[in-house]
């Protein structure tokens, strides 16, 4: 049985309890995985933000709010082959997609931010990115890169 890590568990307890739901289901019926980023604070979102990871400032982001509307996570092990690593995400995504409609709410991919199926137009990729789309979100799902 797949168990979180220390640093998996902290990230895991900053969570919306849907994301919750989400990603311990993705852990224990798809593959494992690590959570690496999940509620995040003023500084530590501006510095993402001056370093270029990130597109939104502090209290922009779904990572800013407690708690957290936004994982980043990606595969465990960590596949050194960069190929090898876009494809698990990928397949993550898409998997955690269909886990959310189970479940009953939906997400957006940092892989495809209007979810609109074209990999191609984004103006930033997040491949290790999930969050959940509000309502208000739900209805502007074609405005492009967040």
């Amino acid at each position: 049985m797949r168990t979180w890590g220390r640093r998996s568990k902290r990230v895991y307890d900053t969570l919306d309890p849907l994301l919750q739901v989400l990603v311990t289901r993705l852990r224990d019926e798809v593959a494992d995985i690590s959570l690496t980023s999940g509620h995040r604070d003023f500084m530590e979102q501006n510095s993402l933000f001056e370093a270029g990871a990130s597109t939104l400032r502090w209290p922009d982001s779904k990572h800013n709010k407690n708690p957290s509307k936004a994982v980043d996570l990606q595969p465990h092990p960590y596949p050194v082959y960069e190929p090898k690593l876009w494809g698990a995400l990928g397949y993550l995504a898409g998997r955690a997609m269909a886990i959310a409609e189970e479940e009953g709410f939906q997400i957006r991919w940092g892989g495809d931010w209007n979810g609109d199926g074209d990999l191609t137009d984004q103006k930033f990729d997040d491949l290790f990115h999930l969050e959940i789309v509000d309502e208000e979100a739900n209805t502007n799902m074609d405005t492009g890169s967040l």
